[in-house]
């Protein structure tokens, strides 16, 4: 999975320290000064990532990335915010821009490693194309005259999003795992075996065996089983309390952020 990473920060201490991190690891390491540069090299370069600073000479990191996320060419790139900036309101307006993530300093270089990992899996995913393996699964079962259909289980990327801020990468790791297990074990007990995806901004896709009613009934089983270990992944206080409160800077208003859960539906629309 490495490749190319270009990181922009004014600091020669963060860029020498990421630098021989990520050399270590495998990847080809751009470095920038500051935010103009950090553009020049998104264009001359086209790196696979961007890990920047929020404050940054001549070009903020909050006006990178909106230039980046906004550019037809770099849209998908995924961004990492990097920075001492930890008010809520400093990370607000980095996802508002369309950061990926926003992580501050000090950092864990190990939690960076895996949030790179994360972030290029799901671009390497997406430019693949969604869910191909199910896919396959459903046109071969189709051959052999087996009825199956694609079911979707779409969660909150809100929600999501929220719950790996709170709870960290490692446990967000550890839910992917579990709810990934959960599914493929779910499948085996049904006697109907097949390939389960799993994506962060879509949820998780897999093939059920039946007709479309057969289906449905059979992935409300499931989804009670996710969302039950969805909620046993938060403290005791988010799930009684149902959601986790944000304060909007903008607003100064409390707002009240799900928590993960799962709403299968059949999704015909993957195998067209």
């Amino acid at each position: 999975m490495p490749g190319k990473i270009l990181v922009a920060d004014d600091s020669p201490n963060i860029r020498d320290i990421l630098k021989i991190s990520l050399e270590g690891d495998g990847y080809t390491v751009l470095l920038a000064e500051d935010g103009e540069q950090a553009l020049a090299m998104v264009a001359q370069e086209n790196p696979d990532l961007l890990i920047m600073d929020v404050m940054m000479p001549k070009v903020n990191g909050f006006q990178v990335c909106r230039r980046v996320k906004t550019e037809r060419a770099t849209h998908d790139m995924p961004v990492i915010m990097l920075s001492a900036k930890s008010a809520q309101q400093d990370v607000y307006w980095g996802k508002d821009c369309g950061a990926d993530e926003y992580m501050t300093k000090p950092f864990s270089t190990k939690e960076l490693v895996k949030t790179i990992e994360r972030l290029l899996q799901i671009r390497q995913q997406r430019q693949a194309g969604h869910a191909s393996g199910v896919v396959e699964e459903l046109r071969q079962r189709r051959a052999r005259g087996e009825a199956g259909e694609i079911v979707q289980f779409d969660w909150d990327p809100r929600a999501l999003d929220v719950f790996r801020k709170k709870y960290g990468e490692f446990k967000f790791s550890e839910a992917h795992k579990q709810f990934r297990g959960a599914a493929e074990q779910f499948l085996k007990d049904q006697k109907d075996p097949g390939p389960v995806e799993l994506h962060d901004v879509i949820g998780l896709t897999l093939v059920m065996r039946g007709t479309a009613d057969e289906a449905k009934k059979t992935a409300a089983k499931l989804a009670r089983r996710l969302n039950q270990i969805a909620l046993s992944l938060y403290v005791a206080e988010d799930r009684e309390r149902g959601y986790i409160p944000f304060r909007d800077p903008r607003s100064a208003q409390e707002a009240k952020f799900p928590l993960l859960s799962f709403s299968p539906r059949l999704a015909p629309e993957l195998a067209a």
